[in-house]
């Protein structure tokens, strides 16, 4: 069993929509339901939600056929909403109140900025509320961009010291030579960069190449991270139960 007191837990994009973009409430709820009863083992969660923008895809069509920053903000509108209930929904299911928390990249570059969201999520956590963090999409454009929520899983990361961080995504892990690299030290880590695709996911910003980044620096700050398929029932479960689940890169 793996002793952590807090995590932060990103849900990629392609977790929890189904191809068409529309919400995959099945794997949404299974993963709620994890949290819950990490939360009653008294481990503080975070989670960390993509899926607004893909969600919205999935409930309106923009007259508009370009894809364009204005797009994505009508999607990220609509689909933010739809999003957030479903969390709530299933974790009221708990008995556990969840609230959400939208961020931006001016959210880490200002120190008052900084602070507030610090002081934000603590306090939520002392209060035993889940945060529900998500990159502001209707507002964050250009330079107030997050490479993607690994980037912002990471920052908050750092910021809240946790101990662990999930980057729950499609896939079983790193793959080498077609097989999952159950476990990468930090003294390794350079050896598995030929090994890292930049392949994506269709609705999502991320890929591998920013996860194993986003692992190498968090290894740098003792924090361990585990890179896991998301679909996997159980997936959080299994993790802190030691099993060997998906990539976990160990920390100096």
């Amino acid at each position: 069993m793996l002793s952590y007191k807090r995590i932060i837990v990103k849900i990629g994009t392609s977790v929890i929509t189904d191809k068409d973009g529309s919400l995959d409430l099945k794997t949404l709820k299974n993963l709620v339901r994890e949290t819950a009863r990490l939360r009653r083992n008294k481990t503080e969660v975070i989670i960390i939600t993509s899926g607004a923008v893909g969600t919205g895809r999935g409930l309106v069509a923009l007259k508009d056929g370009k894809d364009s920053v204005v797009k994505k903000q009508v999607f990220a509108a609509v689909g933010q909403i739809k999003l957030m209930s479903m969390y709530a929904r299933y974790f009221a299911r708990e008995g556990i109140v969840c609230a959400q928390v939208l961020a931006t990249k001016e959210d880490f570059r200002d120190r008052q900025h900084y602070l507030h969201m610090k002081n934000c999520l603590e306090n939520l956590l002392r209060n035993d509320v889940v945060p529900v963090v998500n990159e502001n999409d209707v507002v964050a454009v250009a330079e107030l961009v997050f490479t993607d929520n690994d980037e912002l899983a990471g920052l908050l990361a750092e910021q809240l010291k946790a101990d662990a961080v999930f980057l729950l995504t499609g896939v079983e892990g790193v793959l080498a030579e077609g097989k999952v690299v159950p476990e990468i030290s930090l003294s390794e880590i350079n050896s598995f960069e030929k090994h890292i695709t930049e392949e994506k996911s269709d609705f999502g910003r991320g890929g591998m190449r920013t996860k194993f980044e986003i692992s190498r620096r968090l290894a740098r700050h003792g924090i361990t991270t585990h890179i896991a398929n998301g679909k996997r029932r159980g997936v959080l479960s299994d993790i802190v139960k030691g099993l060997s689940i998906g990539t976990r890169f160990l920390p100096k």
